[in-house]
């Protein structure tokens, strides 16, 4: 069972991040959008196969992540680690997530979890799966 800081404020930017809570929140965010799902019914300890991940959705996911991380991550990343709660571990365990962060700002640290257009990307030079079908535009 995690217990949150109670200090913490909804309203303030967290100065403490958690890489691997960010992560979660990252994933729970990129898999409501893919698969149209309201980000609130995703749990971090349910297999992402119950959401109705498939492999193609899988390695667009990892493309993504590895886009966002700019980070070389494994093809079967989600498929070797099947949970949310299992896969951000795996990343805190053996990538150094806060390099990666440091050379983030600070809206893609701390993304928000809704469906709002604004916080989709439009940058077309990204290195994954996840934006294949864009630079094609």
């Amino acid at each position: 069972m995690q217990v949150q800081d109670s200090s913490f404020k909804l309203d303030e930017p967290k100065t403490n991040i958690n890489p691997i809570e960010t992560v979660q929140t990252w994933l729970i965010n990129q898999l409501s959008q893919q698969l149209s799902l309201e980000p609130n019914t995703i749990k971090i300890s349910e297999p992402l196969t119950r959401y109705g991940l498939d492999s193609i959705d899988a390695v667009t996911l990892v493309g993504d992540l590895e886009d966002w991380l700019d980070l070389d991550l494994p093809d079967t990343l989600f498929w070797d680690h099947a949970t949310i709660e299992k896969a951000a571990q795996y990343l805190g365990e053996n990538y150094d997530l806060t390099e990666a962060f440091n050379n983030l700002n600070s809206e893609e640290v701390n993304p928000s979890v809704n469906n709002d257009e604004s916080n989709k990307s439009t940058d077309n030079n990204k290195k994954g799966w996840g934006n294949l079908l864009s630079r094609f535009r």
